[in-house]
């Protein structure tokens, strides 16, 4: 067994060769932006992008009104607050505050006085908590009974020792046709004041909407639902168009064919209506979830990818690899064969107790998703570094040659990106999974957001597709890919180390213009009904919902508006800069 110094040497030349990498990246990195700054727009473009990515990521110390964060954590939802006034930017009537004041309760209690608050906000500390915020009046704007009709305000006084408190008078607690009044009046409270906001003008800045919420606060809150559909929307989209593509322009023939013909499909078809009708498909579907049985297929088809890449790499001829394959005592045809007809008496005869107790420890925890996973690890490690047990169904030495193949005296060798993506997923399925009953819930809480997302990269990957299967049949045509396939480098390794790196730039450039594309057209879904929900702080749904307050208001539309606009202009003019930067004429 190697001992950690032994590896010293080997870990100065990987602390060497880091250092090497990182240097050359400072300098394409500064080459790139020497590039990226002649363009002026460019730079513009980048600076909103990444002022709106800011406010974003800080809506939460920026903003005044904090939306309801509901039990799926997926939405920005407003609670309703009755204030019907709609305030315009910067107005009076944005420090005034409408209340109710309950007689009845008053005269039960006996008591002639209220305190002036708030509506109700989140807690900065609490996730479901409210609270309302002890307002300081500084004069009466109007006094309305429960009808709706103006009365004399010197009913009302403010209390000259606590300007926190009104005090009803004598005349108007005595009179019981009045059950409810409505107070509004100026207030004062520094701690909804927010120090960069101008004098006077603490909670609306962008004016209010016919509820009295905050405008300012929901384009803010906006801006997180917007980019996280158009980034994670874009990364998807650009994840599957790169497999599907590399495979189309790789293998060709009647694969290239069929993918082919299925974009044009796609092509034929405007994608705003399909997404449409993927969106109306969905309606119905809470939750993506898959049968705990299932899970055990997983570690099967690891084995089979791995058992076809050896047998296609040790093999010279497809003969001897039929024929080693009848040889084999190793079946994984018959083994798939033998665990399907399982399955299917097991659901049959309603035997999933056995499978219930593996994977069910607690219905609290994702236990079962834990054991499928270590299931998955283990088995695949083990068939990794014994080509012999996949060959001749041997195990001896595999524990040896598993130890040899893992060294333990230089940590750095782990530290590759391939690794990081490995723990990456690892992390997204363990978080957006769970269980219910018998199933692996692959997808908590499929709501609206989510299938927005979905029919967006339903409709989006085939472009990519078509963009990256142009690029690799261009690049695989090249010297340096003849000469690795001459070598008889695997398929894999040819499209991963020497396709791939050299086919991203065009990619690159499509993918920041089409977050830009992406955020337009779930605004535009959210417009129309299909979208997020109503109520949810999103771009879209916040234009949707001011139609109707358009000429008398126009700038709860505005706004919004606004916010779209210089977001998906700011993607564009970054990928027109991006585009420059990836142009080898530009790199002379």
């Amino acid at each position: 067994m190697k001992r950690w110094g032994d590896g010293a040497e080997d870990r100065k030349e990987s602390w060497r060769r880091f250092g090497e990498a990182l240097s050359q990246f400072g300098y394409d990195m500064l080459r790139s932006w020497r590039i990226y700054r002649r363009s002026f727009l460019a730079v513009v473009g980048l600076l909103l992008v990444l002022f709106v990515s800011t406010i974003s990521y800080f809506a939460d110390e920026i903003a005044v009104e904090h939306p309801y964060t509901n039990t799926q954590e997926t939405q920005d939802l407003w609670s309703i607050d009755y204030e019907p006034r709609r305030a315009h930017p910067f107005s009076e009537e944005c420090d005034w505050h409408e209340q109710s004041i309950s007689l009845t309760t008053l005269r039960r209690n006996n008591e002639t006085s209220v305190v002036a608050e708030s509506d109700n906000h989140l807690h900065e500390k609490q996730v479901y908590g409210y609270h309302k915020d002890i307002l300081t009046v500084i004069e009466f704007i109007e006094l309305n009974d429960n009808i709706g009709y103006s009365m004399n305000m010197s009913l009302l006084s403010i209390d000259p020792d606590n300007a926190s408190i009104i005090h009803v008078s004598q005349e108007l607690f005595d009179n019981m046709s009045h059950t409810t009044v409505w107070i509004t009046y100026e207030f004062d409270n520094s701690d909804m004041h927010v120090e960069w906001m101008p004098e006077g003008y603490q909670r609306c800045i962008f004016g209010t909407n016919n509820q009295g919420q905050d405008m300012f606060s929901k384009v803010l809150y906006g801006s997180r639902v917007s980019l996280k559909i158009g980034i994670t929307v874009a990364m998807l989209t650009v994840t599957i168009g790169t497999i599907v593509g590399s495979i189309s322009g790789y293998f060709g023939g009647r694969i290239d064919e069929v993918i082919m013909r299925i974009c044009d499909i796609f092509f034929a078809v405007p994608g705003l209506i399909l997404a449409m009708a993927f969106v109306t498909a969905m309606s119905g579907i809470e939750s993506f979830t898959m049968p705990v049985s299932f899970m055990i297929l997983f570690p099967l088809f690891f084995l089979a990818f791995i058992f076809r890449s050896y047998s296609v790499s040790n093999f010279t001829s497809l003969d001897e690899t039929i024929e080693s394959l009848k040889n084999s005592k190793f079946s994984l045809n018959w083994l798939l064969a033998v665990l399907a007809v399982l399955l299917i008496f097991e659901k049959i005869t309603g035997m999933s107790s056995s499978w219930h107790r593996l994977f069910d420890y607690s219905e609290s925890q994702n236990w079962r998703l834990l054991v499928s996973m270590l299931v998955i690890v283990a088995v695949t490690l083990l068939a990794v570094a014994d080509k012999k047990f996949i060959q001749n169904t041997s195990f001896a030495g595999a524990g040896q040659r598993l130890s040899d193949s893992m060294d333990w005296t230089n940590p750095w060798k782990y530290l590759t990106l391939r690794t990081a993506l490995i723990f990456l997923a690892a992390w997204i399925l363990w978080d957006f999974s769970g269980t219910s009953g018998d199933e692996i819930v692959i997808i908590k809480n499929f709501d609206r957001l989510w299938k927005i997302q979905f029919a967006l990269i339903f409709t989006g990957w085939p472009g990519y597709a078509r963009l990256i299967r142009g690029q690799v049949l261009y690049v695989k045509e090249m010297t340096f890919v003849e000469a690795a396939r001459s070598v008889g480098a695997p398929s894999g390794r040819i499209m991963f180390r020497h396709i791939l790196p050299n086919a991203w730039a065009p990619l690159m450039v499509a993918f920041t213009l089409d977050i830009g594309g992406t955020i337009l057209s779930a605004s535009g879904l959210s417009f129309i009904g299909l979208g997020a929900p109503p109520g949810t702080a999103e771009w879209g749904i916040l234009v949707s919902e001011s139609r109707q307050f358009f000429l008398d208001d126009p700038h709860l539309m505005l706004f919004p508006g606004l916010a779209i606009a210089a977001t998906t202009l700011g993607f564009n003019l970054l990928g027109d800069g991006l585009r420059d930067v990836v142009d080898p004429k530009n790199r002379r």
